[in-house]
């Protein structure tokens, strides 16, 4: 939606005046009070292993409260981080950024809105557009220089005023128009949600904001709802190799399995989270009857995720063992552990994606069967089930017949009407021995056609 703006008014905001005070690119503090609180989130900065931090004002700040709801419905699987301080200029957020605010913080994503309040608190002839304009540009510097490596949404400064007409929203628009310049789409993205606060004709409701300037929970919703494609591709964690090495059991598994594949000379490997572990529990003697005869080895952790598989072979996994067949099975703990807002089927089948092109790389000359994640939970239209169909119904794409096979034999698991029953999976995810049998059942065709046994 295009805006008219009163072209006095853009002139001379954007003049710029020799005598113009360099107020917002000059960092400042508020005082003590204010230093204790920078303080305070600096400490939480500082915790590190943050994934999306959000920088600004009292818009940024009220996520703690009118927002609460859409910030743990939207973020509250990332390790998100409310870096926003009330009354807050770009000053303010210089000094907080050379005050320790970014010491050991190197998240994913930052997520950048700041300058109301210095059109709000300032006359034009006090502060121009351009200063404001500066003011963001040292911000954005800051970020480059404390966090190189992390991206950066900078979002157009929100509506202000009831109308197009407000002196407020014509200044922060002046604003908007500069700004979005700093987007290389490489480091800096920018991106403007205004008008999805606003009306037909350019009105800000008070449904939406109130007092004209601060998101009620349906504004923080609107808010979430429009940036979250971008958080979710960006901060995708099912293709970005990640590690459990706080978990004791984990390491310990990890280390007995790397001994086991230095030995080499493998034949079949079964790859995969915990239904794959359970080859070892409630499939150990399906296990034993059916594929003692080759040299098997059970790759399967319990609680990992896409990410954690493409850690572990990042890290040894394979390294030197180049089975003949791989079984991989991967993903229910995607669509299990995270909402969908925060992973979608698209996003799971990309990390499945990815841990194919690994093995491939690693281990060229390995054929693979790839099977569809298992039915979870008792009833067909269960949320999770749902999910992971959607997600089978990607991956199947990804076999060729030669080197990947898929192999579906999920109808099996399930009584004719769609049910998991808990005859087969005690919980609707795990199988009994009696599923093990299936799967076992399922594979040894290929196992017998590929070993030669």
């Amino acid at each position: 939606m295009k805006r008219t703006m009163v072209p006095f008014l853009l002139a001379a905001a954007m003049a710029g005046s020799v005598f113009a005070q360099q107020l917002s690119t000059t960092p400042a503090s508020r005082g003590a009070g204010w230093e204790k609180r920078v303080a305070n989130d600096a400490a939480k900065a500082k915790q590190g292993g943050w994934e999306l931090v959000f920088l600004g004002d009292s818009i940024t700040d009220f996520w703690q409260n009118r927002g609460k709801e859409a910030w743990d419905k939207y973020y509250g699987a990332y390790r998100a981080l409310n870096l926003g301080i009330s009354a807050d200029r770009t000053e303010h957020v210089l000094w907080r950024l050379d005050n320790g605010t970014l010491e050991s913080c190197q998240p994913k994503l930052f997520v950048v809105m700041i300058g109301t309040n210095n059109n709000g608190h300032r006359k034009p002839e006090q502060e121009s557009t351009a200063d404001t304009v500066a003011g963001i540009k040292a911000i954005l510097d800051r970020i480059g220089q404390k966090a190189p490596q992390s991206k950066v949404l900078l979002l157009a400064i929100f509506p202000r005023g009831a109308t197009p007409q407000d002196g407020c929203r014509l200044r922060n628009e002046a604003v908007n128009a500069e700004i979005r310049k700093f987007a290389d789409n490489k480091r800096v993205f920018w991106m403007n949600i205004n008008d999805r606060f606003l009306l037909h004709d350019g009105t800000l409701p008070k449904t939406i904001m109130p007092d004209l300037l601060h998101p009620n929970a349906k504004g923080y919703e609107i808010w979430a709802e429009a940036i979250a494609p971008f958080v979710r591709q960006t901060l995708r964690a099912s293709v970005t190799p990640d590690h459990r090495l706080d978990q004791a059991w984990w390491i310990k598994r990890f280390k007995e399995k790397q001994a086991l594949i230095r030995q080499g000379d493998g034949e079949l490997v079964f790859v995969g989270d915990s239904i794959t572990h359970g080859w070892e529990g409630g499939g150990k003697e399906v296990w034993a009857q059916n594929f003692s005869a080759y040299k098997a080895l059970n790759l399967g952790y319990g609680g990992d995720r896409t990410e954690h598989l493409l850690w572990r072979l990042d890290n040894g996994e394979l390294d030197g063992y180049r089975p003949k067949l791989l079984i991989l099975m991967i993903g229910t703990n995607n669509t299990g552990h995270r909402p969908a807002v925060q992973e979608r089927p698209e996003d799971t089948a990309a990390g499945i994606k990815a841990i194919l092109d690994k093995i491939a790389r690693k281990s060229p000359d390995t054929k693979v069967v790839l099977h569809p994640v298992f039915p979870r939970g008792e009833k067909p239209d269960d949320s999770a089930r749902v999910r992971n169909d959607k997600i089978n119904a990607l991956i199947k794409g990804y076999a060729d017949g030669k080197r990947v096979v898929f192999l579906d034999f999920n109808k099996e698991l399930l009584e004719p009407d769609g049910t998991l029953t808990k005859e087969m999976m005690p919980d609707f995810l795990h199988p009994k021995a009696k599923g093990y049998g299936i799967w076992a059942k399922a594979v040894l065709p290929v196992i017998k056609e590929t070993l030669g046994k």
